[in-house]
């Protein structure tokens, strides 16, 4: 989903008969496309009161696993549901948060680390939401690397400076009691281009996500730190400002559909179902061992959560990390100024939280 394609998904189960169309655009597309929206500074309507917009486009950063409650909500129509028509392209973080700001897109869904980053240097961005709040990465290196202190001096690929990956290859060097600093970062684009570059021998090691980890893995790469269960923001939802503020049901009936569409993941009786979205939107069979793991990942419980307040844990290990990496330009950055939970409270108020998990909420 990385091309300027379309691609046309036949749907099964709840969406028989229907058919859905999710677009994938390069970045180069996308970039285009927020030069020529120019600064409108996020939403398509006018005014200052609600409009409450329903045919919304969201970006996404990743065709990983973890975008599954994305691609569920729009297969099993838990979108139509709730009165939304979404079109999901697919973008890199920093313009697919950018793009929020622009009007290109209304929503963002996927990592944190560009929001944050854009709320430190002033831009109207909001995160409403999040469906994850563990590190999705595992850092793989070369077969013959087995310890930290053999990258000295190496390269290490990163998606991009500054995103996600940058900063959790900092955090994974500090844990492993190293510094980042030993080694040069370079970006290196997609989880599938940074593979290659592993399993090729050009650079000495990077962090995957799911299904890469797993082909990583196959290729007989070295598990050097598996950051899976340590705190970090992910699959967040993020508003310009003035998307919320003049859309504020459209955001709650989005929240609604994404937990909607993790309580249909996480049941196993819809395992075949999610594994087809998932191996769709990957390009990939629902018997490969990589949709299996990353199903296996995020349907697992508590993987993703049940309710969608953003979490101050996860929120907190994401400043720590960029005050680490640039303590000048983060010292002033604060949860508050990047987090907006008056959308998310509403589906606890309204009691939409229980109506869906019922007993298993809270757990």
């Amino acid at each position: 989903m990385e091309d300027e394609t379309e691609m046309n998904i036949r749907l099964s189960g709840r969406g028989a008969g229907r058919r859905m169309v999710v677009a994938g655009v390069s970045v180069i597309v996308a970039a285009l496309t927020l030069t020529a929206c120019g600064g409108s500074g996020g939403g398509s309507a006018s005014g200052g009161g609600a409009t409450n917009k329903t045919d919304l486009t969201v970006t996404f950063g990743t065709n990983s696993p973890s975008t599954s409650p994305l691609w569920l909500a729009i297969s099993e129509g838990f979108f139509k549901k709730h009165g939304l028509t979404v079109k999901a392209v697919q973008a890199t973080s920093n313009v697919g948060a950018t793009a929020v700001v622009s009007g290109a897109a209304d929503i963002y869904y996927g990592e944190a680390t560009t929001s944050f980053q854009a709320v430190a240097a002033g831009q109207p961005l909001q995160i409403v939401g999040a469906l994850r709040v563990l590190n999705d990465f595992k850092f793989y290196t070369l077969p013959s690397i087995t310890d930290i202190s053999q990258l000295k001096g190496k390269s290490v690929a990163i998606s991009a400076a500054g995103d996600s990956t940058e900063l959790s290859t900092r955090l994974a060097f500090s844990e492993l009691n190293a510094s980042a600093n030993d080694v040069t970062l370079v970006p290196t684009g997609t989880s599938s281009n940074r593979l290659a570059a592993l399993i090729t021998g050009k650079l000495a090691g990077t962090l995957l996500t799911e299904p890469t980890a797993t082909k990583a893995k196959e290729k007989g790469m070295h598990l050097l730190l598996d950051q899976t269960k340590e705190p970090f923001l992910g699959s967040a939802i993020t508003v310009s400002k003035t998307f919320g503020q003049q859309n504020p049901k459209t955001v709650v009936s989005f929240l609604e559909s994404l937990v909607d569409a993790v309580n249909f993941l996480q049941n196993p009786a819809n395992q075949a179902e999610c594994l087809k979205v998932i191996a769709q939107n990957t390009d990939a069979k629902t018997t490969d061992e990589a949709t299996v793991n990353g199903y296996k990942t995020y349907a697992a419980k508590g993987a993703l959560t049940m309710d969608p307040i953003p979490d101050q844990k996860a929120g907190s290990a994401m400043i720590t990390g960029l005050k680490a990496e640039n303590p000048q330009m983060y010292s002033k950055l604060a949860l508050n100024q990047v987090y907006d939970p008056s959308f998310a409270k509403q589906l606890e108020a309204s009691g939409y939280l229980k109506q869906v998990w019922g007993a298993a909420l809270g757990s």
